[in-house]
């Protein structure tokens, strides 16, 4: 594929589509990108398949918090399956475990590091706090400030910025812990920026960039992939590829 000649003209559609969002991201910089993921990662994104997602808001929760600043599959998986095999008959991809749920398994223990000691087996810490404690702190406000108590819920709740407002209410959920815990819940157009997102956009453009600028770069890029070839692609997709090929330690070009 001869990616020059089609981005300048697919850069074209991009800005009659994307408008204000001109302002803050400069077309060479969706070039730049564009150009670095077909260059480094086109293989996976040309093979990109959909994942089996979670159902359960619990799984969701305990996904993103615990796998914020930890390695992923070393200390993340390990905990969602400890969970699952405790409470979800062992399938993390169940449907059955609710908020209600959650709330009750954790105030079957004196506190929520009992919790995390005795089921979950792990007693990291996020901004000073036991990490069973950001995501108790979460279960409880979206259900108890919002109504919120399956995964359904959470997707098909009508005001995002408020929900959004609650999660970032908690302390400790900054603006990848958020991203990712839509992303979770199934929102294809999102990104999480964290260290690996960070470093790939530093290494694309040159230089890095703020959070916000991250979620419209990446949500541009994806528009103009989709129009030069990759059809199916969605940012949460690409930030996937990305996120996978990093945390490998893999080095780009």
């Amino acid at each position: 594929m001869t990616f020059s000649k089609s981005t300048r003209r697919c850069s074209r559609l991009t800005r009659v589509c994307w408008g204000r969002e001109r302002q803050m991201i400069t077309e060479k910089q969706i070039q730049l990108f564009s150009q670095y993921c077909t260059k480094n990662f086109e293989a996976e994104i040309k093979g990109v398949r959909k994942i089996e997602r979670y159902q359960s808001l619990p799984v969701c929760i305990l996904d993103c918090v615990y796998s914020l600043r930890e390695k992923y599959f070393a200390v993340t998986v390990p905990v969602l399956h400890r969970y699952a095999d405790t409470y979800m008959g062992g399938d993390i991809y169940s449907a059955q475990d609710t908020l209600s749920d959650f709330i009750a398994h954790i105030k079957e223990f004196a506190d929520c590091a009992a919790f995390a000691a005795d089921i979950l087996k792990n007693n990291q810490v996020l901004s000073g706090r036991n990490k069973a404690e950001v995501c108790y702190e979460i279960a409880a406000k979206l259900h108890e400030y919002l109504d919120i108590d399956t995964f359904e819920d959470f997707c098909h709740f009508a005001k995002e910025p408020l929900l959004e407002l609650v999660l970032r209410s908690v302390k400790g959920m900054g603006d990848a812990g958020v991203n990712y815990m839509f992303m979770m819940a199934g929102d294809p157009n999102r990104c999480k920026p964290d260290v690996h997102i960070h470093r790939c956009i530093k290494n694309a453009l040159g230089t890095d960039i703020p959070n916000d600028e991250c979620q419209i770069l990446f949500r541009r890029a994806v528009e103009e992939l989709r129009i030069c070839g990759y059809p199916d692609l969605t940012v949460r997709d690409l930030d996937s590829i990305i996120w996978n090929k990093y945390q490998r330690g893999k080095p780009m070009s």
